[in-house]
């Protein structure tokens, strides 16, 4: 689920927006199959991590809102919505939600945002962090605005998903800290001491090297990625000329600029690929140092978590030098085996960069980031 919410993404918007009706359709059978599938391993309990099933499900609230304002309201499976606000419904507010240094939060996702918006005492820093599944959530509830919007013209508003979009208003107002020229970052130094984050102070991998952390840190590139969609889908959901809609295509903007002018490494005669700094303030030190699927005196060295660039999401940021950069790489994807070892990282055998299958899959992705526009529709 994890792998097809990262990979899949791209294509579905293409489909929508490049009017490939073929597309379409499949998209459509993939998520009756599979929502039916997802459903039967709720009811047997068997259901995929949360993190990984919210990614899922963001992709089938994409698809939803995509075909509701391309008019094609008989592609989406006819249970398909309300599995969605169950999904919702339970995350946010029934299944507990767990919490690092303490029991999980009875009261579901809610009350664990809530808690960490209260500026708690806490041992971590990284305990208050707003984390990619509140923010997977925040994305999906704002999806299902917009098609409430999109279907009953305004007339319906779950009450459930206004108060989930006023929480994320409040995490977002709370959590943006603005750098200059409208460029922005998320919560630095909140992952300052998270073990992900210990090395982000070097500036080269040493075996047997010590912590090297940095006080306002910000998130990693990798994670970041999300960022462009999570704040496509919370603008798109607000009145048009509201201040909300204002304050997420600010957000948009900046978050542009801080990606193309701080993190985003043109090539060069030395490293003809481009390439992307490790953390989206623009600092490029060593993330994830010993994680444990990489094991000891392992991690991502400056530069190594590129590889997030070719998924294609910055593309929806709707920048036309961001399209031409996916342009340019689907172009140069082919020529570079050389160096495409880069989009790898140190969890990856360099004999992938040049297997036929991966580069097919890298063009395709280059190719509609680079050739699509994903506009808001009011």
């Amino acid at each position: 689920m994890y792998d097809a919410g990262q990979l899949l993404m791209v294509p579905l918007h293409a489909a929508f927006t490049l009017h490939e009706r073929n597309w379409m359709q499949q998209f459509s059978g993939h998520f009756a199959r599979e929502f039916a599938r997802f459903e039967a391993a709720q009811r047997n309990g068997k259901a995929e991590d949360r993190l990984g099933r919210l990614q899922y499900v963001y992709l089938s609230s994409r698809f939803l809102v995509l075909a509701a304002q391309s008019g094609k309201e008989e592609l989406i499976p006819t249970y398909l919505p309300s599995v969605l606000y169950r999904e919702v419904e339970r995350v946010w507010k029934q299944e507990p939600a767990w919490q690092w240094g303490r029991k999980p939060f009875a009261g579901g996702m809610k009350e664990r945002v809530l808690w960490k918006l209260s500026d708690p005492k806490t041992k971590k820093n990284y305990e208050k962090a707003i984390t990619d599944e509140e923010l997977f959530l925040f994305a999906i509830a704002a999806d299902l605005r917009t098609y409430e919007r999109e279907t009953f013209n305004g007339s319906i508003e779950s009450p459930l998903i206004t108060d989930v979009l006023t929480v994320a208003d409040k995490a977002f107002r709370k959590g943006v800290k603005f750098r200059g020229k409208g460029r922005w970052v998320f919560q630095p130094g909140v992952w300052s001491d998270h073990p992900d984050y210990l090395y982000a102070g070097r500036r080269e991998k040493k075996r047997n090297m010590k912590p090297a952390p940095v006080k306002d840190i910000a998130w990693d590139t990798s994670h970041s990625h999300r960022f462009p969609l999570w704040l496509l889908s919370l603008s798109q959901a607000q009145k048009e000329d509201s201040p909300q809609r204002s304050f997420y295509e600010t957000l948009r903007k900046g978050m542009e600029k801080q990606f193309y002018e701080q993190v985003l490494v043109q090539p060069t005669r030395e490293f003809p690929a481009y390439r992307t700094k490790n953390f989206i303030d623009g600092r490029n030190g060593v993330y994830r140092w010993g994680y444990q699927s990489l094991g000891p005196n392992n991690g991502y060295g400056p530069y190594e978590l590129s590889g997030t660039l070719l998924l294609g999401w910055w593309t929806f940021l709707d920048s036309d030098r961001i399209r031409h950069v996916y342009g340019k790489m689907a172009h140069q994807l082919p020529s570079i085996v050389s160096v495409a070892g880069i989009y790898n990282g140190p969890d990856e055998p360099l004999k992938h960069a040049s297997s036929q299958q991966q580069l097919k899959l890298k063009e395709l992705l280059m190719n509609l980031s680079g050739g699509m526009e994903v506009k808001i529709k009011d």
